[in-house]
């Protein structure tokens, strides 16, 4: 009698290879946090303390990055949401009128310091450290 083959020898059938994260995101329109726990070029699953969104479609912005990804839900079980990309845009550049809140919202996420604030900061080092300059050995 033949035994089925163990879960563990089964291919994954993915067409990318998907990275564990815990990238901190937004799905948008709402602003709803999320944690990105697989990422790949093709995709994600996002994870959220409460209920998902119930959209079909929206946009999930990776926060340390500031990238913009429209997505398409491919599964829900939980907490949990499978997306898959359907493309991407930069929050540092101009973005289309559908992201004005996802870009204003992630524009503010940090302060903006000059570079004359930065350099009169105590953790700035204010000399410069020479390096000893090599001296070319005699052939």
């Amino acid at each position: 009698m033949d035994q089925p083959a163990p879960l563990a020898n089964v291919r994954d059938r993915r067409a990318a290879e998907r990275i564990p994260t815990s990238l901190r995101g937004k799905v948008f329109p709402g602003a709803i946090d999320c944690v990105v726990a697989d990422f790949s070029k093709l995709g994600a699953r996002l994870k959220f303390s409460g209920d998902p969104p119930e959209g079909v479609r929206f946009t999930m912005v990776v926060w340390s990055s500031g990238v913009a990804l429209e997505a398409g839900v491919r599964w829900r079980r939980g907490d949990e949401i499978g997306v898959k990309f359907d493309g991407s845009r930069d929050l540092r550049r101009p973005a289309p009128p559908h992201l004005a809140e996802a870009q204003a919202l992630w524009m503010q996420r940090r302060p903006r310091v000059g570079r004359r604030a930065l350099n009169a900061s105590p953790v700035i080092l204010q000399q410069k450290t020479y390096w000893p300059r090599r001296i070319a050995s005699p052939r």
